[in-house]
């Protein structure tokens, strides 16, 4: 997923930089090989950089799609699919050549598997098969077009694999990785965590720390919010009317592919529905939705002492592939509330995205641990954060919220939060008790500390555009992505490949 808003709203200046003279042959020798995107990221974004940068860009596309499925208006010889056919048979899986792709750096293939949504649900040898499909469809692309780099993505199996091969192969992987704060910027991540961008040329201090102290300023006074923590419209009868004509289309979807059901199970979870399971889906949601309505949960953070925690959405890539070990988020809960102290609360705020799947029995399983307190998904994550004593995060923007604020925040994930003062990652288990009472007594940072840490996160990031596909990016934004492309072209490591090819 690639969080972020709009691009222009006068709070961070745009960094621009010197235009790069390139002859056409030394464009063309950049080849960019783009891994598992849908038509739409192709025509708008990728097509788009290809066409106003100059150079070289081929596509493996999603594996959800084939040659009969991809639109007949975006057919280029540059396009791969990871199955020509998607009615192809599996072949069985080959768990020593998986083996051999894990790597440091890499997920293991189990973890790969069950940060999948779709693949973590099949039978584990249907799963292994089709990790085994993808992985060696992976090797034998990579070595025909023989890419200067591959742009991959987080999500899913084919994600993962498409790092695991690259490296195996000793090609340059990177992934687009958007700031959730400030909006409209965008940095290249060098594996599966968002605390690997790359940092390229040195940037003026003197401007990252100008535009770190009115982002600060102007996050504190609530002119600008972290995008996923917008306080959201209450849930209510028009809420659930919009959502008839989604519910309707997947209901003809899964009635028109029920066919092909067996052959798109790995990569269309709403193909693992009959069209009863599909009905009484729709009803289990609306059902949670309603009975969670009626909850007597906290929506003003109390007089007291307390720490905060905030629930992800699930499945989803913050969690499940950036901080895989801690995707057991009833786990993380229990966790925590083993190590703090008598005194303290834990308040346990609701994904507001995630409202209709917190049954009954979900919530009676967070609130079963000492002290734990379940908040409304409509309450204001800002005020809890800014009250609390201390705030923890697997992944995600409350980490980063709290530590703009100065609050003591401990990071289950490895994050680029932790460049903050106030902010520590979780070491060895048994001493978690240990690092909250230290976090718990230690002074908050310094304004200035602060706005140092938030320039240095700044640092990687660039001028690009919103993360929501549905709106097609403008001229100038993709003006950006090329000029961000330009820095990765020049960089050391990227050189280095093209005078090898």
């Amino acid at each position: 997923m690639w969080p972020g808003v709009g691009r222009d709203s006068g709070i961070l200046s745009a960094q621009r930089y010197e235009p790069i003279i390139i002859h056409m042959n030394q464009l063309k020798s950049f080849h960019i090989l783009t891994v598992g995107n849908a038509p739409v990221l192709v025509q708008y974004l990728w097509s788009r950089i290809e066409a106003r940068g100059g150079y070289r860009m081929s596509h493996i596309a999603h594996p959800s799609y084939d040659q009969r499925s991809w639109p007949s208006t975006l057919h280029s010889g540059d396009l791969y699919f990871f199955r020509d056919d998607i009615r192809a048979p599996i072949p069985p899986g080959d768990r020593e050549f998986l083996a051999s792709l894990e790597q440091d750096g890499v997920p293991t293939i189990h973890n790969m598997i069950m940060s999948d949504r779709v693949v973590s649900k099949l039978a584990y040898e249907e799963a292994i098969g089709y990790a085994s499909l993808l992985a060696r469809r992976l090797v034998s692309l990579y070595g025909s077009i023989k890419p200067t780099v591959v742009m991959g993505s987080f999500d899913a199996l084919h994600g993962s694999l498409a790092l695991a091969v690259a490296r195996r192969m000793g090609i340059p992987w990177y992934a687009p990785l958007f700031a959730a704060l400030p909006s409209g910027q965008a940095a290249l991540a060098t594996d599966l965590t968002p605390a690997s961008p790359v940092m390229f040329a040195a940037r003026c201090q003197v401007q990252l720390r100008a535009d770190a102290e009115r982002l600060l300023t102007a996050f504190e006074s609530r002119e600008i919010e972290a995008a996923a923590y917008i306080p959201p419209r209450l849930f209510s009868a028009s809420f659930i009317l919009r959502q008839i004509p989604t519910q309707f289309c997947a209901f003809f979807r899964v009635l028109g592919r029920r066919r092909q059901k067996k052959f798109l199970k790995y990569t269309d979870y709403r193909n693992s529905y009959s069209v009863r399971g599909l009905v009484g889906e729709a009803l289990r949601l609306r059902k949670n939705l309603w009975l969670l309505n009626r909850r007597e949960l906290l929506r003003r953070p109390p007089q007291r002492r307390f720490a905060f925690f905030g629930l992800h959405m699930q499945p989803e890539s913050s969690i499940d592939v950036f901080a895989h070990f801690y995707s057991n988020q009833e786990r993380v809960i229990e966790l925590i509330t083993r190590s703090l102290p008598p005194t303290y609360s834990l308040l346990v705020k609701l994904h507001k995205s995630d409202a209709p799947n917190y049954s009954t029995a979900s919530l009676a399983r967070f609130s079963q641990f000492p002290g734990v307190e379940l908040v409304s998904h409509h309450a204001d994550t800002f005020e809890f954060i800014a009250r609390a004593d201390l705030v923890f995060s697997i992944q995600g923007t409350i980490g980063l919220e709290a530590a703009l604020l100065g609050k003591p925040v401990i990071m289950f994930g490895d994050s680029p939060t932790k460049l903050f003062p106030s902010v520590s990652t979780i070491g060895k288990l048994i001493d978690l008790p240990a690092l909250i009472r230290q976090k718990l007594a230690e002074s908050p940072p310094s304004r200035s500390d602060i706005v140092a840490a938030f320039a240095a996160y700044l640092a990687p990031f660039y001028p690009a555009s919103n993360n929501d596909w549905s709106i097609r990016p403008t001229d100038a934004e993709i003006d950006d992505f090329v000029k961000l492309f330009e820095l990765l072209r020049w960089s050391d490591i990227v050189a280095q490949t093209n005078a090898e090819n």
